[in-house]
C-alpha cells in the first residue's frame, strides 16, 4: 500500500464530537467488563482508515488470538482517519490505529479519545542520489515533496535542519510516492521523503543504483510514531478487552522477534495482496515495532512537538491498560521500548 505520509489534516470534525451513548455497537453480550473472571464477549470493532499494511501485521494476529480466546472483535476498513475519529468518539467502533496528528486534535476537541499503544515507529525514509550524502549541497537542487504541509515534509525538513540547517532546496510537489522514487532514480529529482514500503521497491527495482537511504527513525527518535487508540467508555466499561488486545499485539510483535523466518507464512496469510515479506523483514531489522509497547519512549511529545500539535502526552495517553498488559506478559529486550 503506497501511504503519502502523515498527513497534517485541518479536519477539525465539527459537529462529529456529539458522543451519542446510542450509537454504542459494544456491549450487545455483556457489559460486565470481565470483572467476573470470565472473557468479556462484548462485541467490539477496531476500525482501520486504509487497506492493512505491513505494519498492521502484529495487530491482525492479535485479533485472531483474541477471537480464539473467546472475544469478539472485528477488524473494518474505513474511509478515512476523520471517520475513523469520529466513529471512535461515538463508540461506533471501539479502536483505531492511526498517527498523532488526527488523534491529537480531536483530543483537543473533547474526543473522549486515548493513545493506549504504539503501532510502529516512523516509517519515513530519506532517499538521495548518491552525490548528496552530504544534504548541505542541495541548495537550489530540486527536492520531491508530497505537499507543502504533509507529514513526510516536516520530518524531511527536520532532518535537514539537524544535518544542513540553512539549505533551501527547489521543492516540487509531486503527491504520488512511486513517481517522486522513480524521478529521484531518473535525475528528475535529487531526493525526496519516502515510505519504506517505497525506498525498499526503489532499491529493489534498481539493484546497480547507488542512493543515499537514511531512515528517519534513527535521526528523529520518535516522531512520526503511530499509536493505537480506543475511547474512554472502553477503557473503563471493558478493561479485559483493551488489556487483552495490547498484550496479543505485543506477543505477536515477540514472536515475530524471535521468528523472522516465520514471515513469508505471515505475510501470505494476513496480507495477500502483498508479494512478499521484504518490507516485513525490514520491520524486524530495524526495530519498527515496539515489543514493549513503546508508550515509555520519546515518541508522543516529540511528536506533538515536531508537528506544533495541541495537547500533552499526560491527557492523550491512558498508560493503565499497557501497563496492566506488560504486568501479565512481563517485559520484553527485544526493543528498549
Amino acid at each position: 500500500m503506497k501511504r503519502p505520509g502523515i498527513a497534517i489534516c485541518a479536519v477539525l470534525l465539527a459537529g462529529a464530537m456529539t458522543f451519542v451513548a446510542a450509537c454504542s455497537s459494544s456491549g450487545s453480550k455483556s457489559d460486565a467488563g470481565g470483572s467476573g473472571g470470565g472473557v468479556d464477549t462484548s462485541h467490539v470493532v477496531i476500525a482501520w482508515n486504509s487497506t492493512p499494511d505491513e505494519a498492521y501485521l502484529p495487530l491482525l494476529m492479535a485479533i485472531d488470538d483474541m477471537n480464539a480466546q473467546g472475544f469478539s472483535i472485528e477488524a473494518k476498513t474505513l474511509s478515512g482517519s476523520d471517520i475513523s475519529f469520529q466513529s471512535l468518539a461515538t463508540n461506533n467502533i471501539q479502536f483505531t490505529a492511526d498517527s498523532l496528528p488526527p488523534g491529537a486534535l480531536s483530543v483537543s476537541q473533547g474526543a473522549p479519545i486515548r493513545v493506549v499503544d504504539t503501532r510502529n515507529a516512523n516509517l519515513v525514509v530519506w532517499v538521495a542520489d548518491s552525490a548528496y550524502d552530504d544534504c548541505s549541497k542541495l541548495d537550489g537542487k530540486p527536492v520531491g515533496i508530497y505537499s507543502e504541509t504533509g507529514g513526510y515534509t516536516v520530518l524531511m525538513k527536520l532532518y535537514f535542519a539537524k544535518h544542513c540547517p540553512g539549505v533551501k532546496p527547489k521543492y516540487v510537489t509531486i503527491p504520488d510516492s512511486p513517481v517522486r522514487a522513480q524521478a529521484v532514480a531518473t535525475g528528475r529529482l535529487d531526493g525526496t521523503a519516502l515510505g519504506l514500503p517505497d525506498a525498499l521497491a526503489l532499491q529493489k527495482k534498481y539493484p546497480n543504483k547507488k542512493f543515499v537511504v537514511v531512515p528517519l527513525k534513527e535521526d528523529l527518535p520518535g516522531v512520526g510514531d503511530e499509536y493505537v487508540y480506543t475511547n474512554q467508555r472502553t477503557i473503563s466499561a471493558h478493561p479485559t478487552i483493551v488489556q487483552a488486545l495490547l498484550s496479543a499485539q505485543l506477543q505477536a510483535i515477540r514472536k515475530i522477534y524471535q521468528a523472522p523466518d516465520t514471515l513469508d507464512a505471515l505475510v501470505k496469510q494476513y496480507l495477500p495482496s502483498v508479494t512478499d515479506s521484504s518490507v516485513a523483514q525490514q520491520f524486524v531489522q530495524q526495530h519498527i515495532w515496539y515489543a514493549n509497547g513503546g508508550l515509555n519512549g520519546p515518541g508522543l511529545p516529540n511528536t506533538l512537538k515536531a508537528f506544533v500539535l495541541p495537547g500533552d502526552p499526560a491527557k492523550l495517553q491512558d498508560i493503565g491498560p499497557l501497563t496492566s498488559a506488560l504486568a501479565k506478559i512481563g517485559p520484553s529486550t527485544a526493543t528498549q521500548y
